[in-house]
């Protein structure tokens, strides 16, 4: 079972990471939102800020809209399955339909991992030529493991699943109203999700490792119990609520699956 599970991981890893419409659009995302971060961004700390705020604010810039191009590449893949005929073929293999489907999210999950974790290697890198400090590169890892992980986690887990019950262009204009609308635009306009634990835009951990409030995390708003001041403990149940969230649509994967096979 285990190893049938890491098969279809490594197939699934070889297979998306290989897409250029994967890397063009981090590329391309990345080189946007920092050349218009403005003068309140992360390429203006003061020189003595030190690594952790440092890398915490630009995993925090990257995350806003990284997420949004991993989302759109990851929202057919499913469903080109059933396109392409592999579905049945898929359907045939002596492998569970969760061990499947686990060893498909857990495959992208880290296929689109790749060039996010990249991103910040090569900002720590630019940030390393003028601040001289090697933690940077540390740092980096860290901010990418408890920023942008958990946000791209949650978002694969829909953006697999959710094109399995209506189309995927549908599914691409939802989630891309859904993030701005849940992630950036403050609760103090219209009721929202943003600045709560449930945030996969990564504000509460980004709050903890730059050591003060970032963008809306903790901000008054609706459901003012899942928006407690920001700390490690609330970066932390940020990050398990997240993971705990992306689960019900991986467990709907299997009887969606076997349904449209069978249809």
């Amino acid at each position: 079972m285990r190893g049938r599970f890491f098969a279809v991981c490594r197939y699934e890893f070889r297979m998306q990471i290989r897409k250029r419409s994967l890397w063009l659009s981090t590329a391309g995302l990345a080189v946007l939102i920092a050349v218009a971060q403005g003068d309140r961004g992360p390429r203006h700390l003061p020189a003595a800020a030190d690594a952790a705020r440092v890398m915490g604010s630009w995993a925090l810039l990257f995350s806003m809209l990284l997420p949004i191009g991993f989302g759109m590449v990851l929202a057919d893949r499913l469903v080109r399955d059933h396109r392409l005929g592999a579905a049945s073929l898929l359907a045939s293999l002596p492998t569970r339909p969760g061990a499947l489907v686990a060893g498909k999210y857990a495959g992208s999950v880290a296929a689109t991992a790749v060039p996010a974790l990249l991103v910040l290697l090569v900002t720590a890198a630019g940030e390393f030529v003028h601040r001289g400090d090697p933690a940077l590169f540390l740092w980096a890892v860290v901010a990418f493991a408890v920023v942008l992980l958990p946000g791209l986690a949650f978002v694969a887990a829909f953006a697999l699943v959710c094109p399995l019950m209506f189309s995927a262009p549908l599914f691409r204009v939802l989630f891309a109203g859904y993030w701005f609308w849940g992630n950036l635009l403050g609760p103090n306009y219209l009721p929202s999700l943003t600045g709560t634990l449930l945030t996969p835009i990564g504000d509460y951990p980004a709050s903890w490792l730059i050591g003060e409030r970032a963008l809306y995390a903790g901000a008054p708003g609706w459901l003012s119990f899942l928006r407690p001041e920001p700390g490690g403990g609330a970066a932390l149940l940020s990050v398990v609520l997240l993971a705990v969230l992306a689960t019900p649509p991986l467990v709907f994967a299997s009887p969606l699956l076997a349904r449209r096979t069978s249809s």
